[in-house]
């Protein structure tokens, strides 16, 4: 059952675009470590199978390799589309994310 948001106010659009930003904010805190887990794989899988660590470190590697790919690529897409749908959500609230906000006034073309 879909949450019904025609009669939603562009408070509440801007407020529910605000709560998943902070939501995809905490989600690339764990794709940050979902890369981790890729590197630290790549670099025990190649010291234990070709610097002398052992086949036990290489197995290790080949599995953190494996668990950070799988983190990495299901919170990137994720990432990604949540970050559309915040776009969606703010379009529809009226609200351009393009604009230049310079705040002071500013003409274009000019350096801050």
């Amino acid at each position: 059952m879909a949450l019904d948001t025609s009669g939603w106010t562009r408070a509440d659009l801007v407020r529910e675009a605000k709560l998943q930003t902070d939501a995809i904010q905490r989600l690339n805190v764990w794709l940050r470590i979902g890369y981790s887990l890729l590197a630290l794989g790549f670099i025990v899988g190649y010291w234990g199978f070709y610097g002398g660590g052992g086949a036990g470190f290489g197995a290790l590697g080949v599995a953190l390799l494996a668990v950070g790919a799988a983190i990495s690529v299901v919170l990137k897409v994720g990432t990604t589309n949540a970050k559309r749908n915040v776009r969606a959500i703010l379009d529809a609230a009226g609200v351009d994310l393009d604009a230049r906000g310079d705040g002071e006034g500013a003409k274009k073309g000019e350096g801050r």
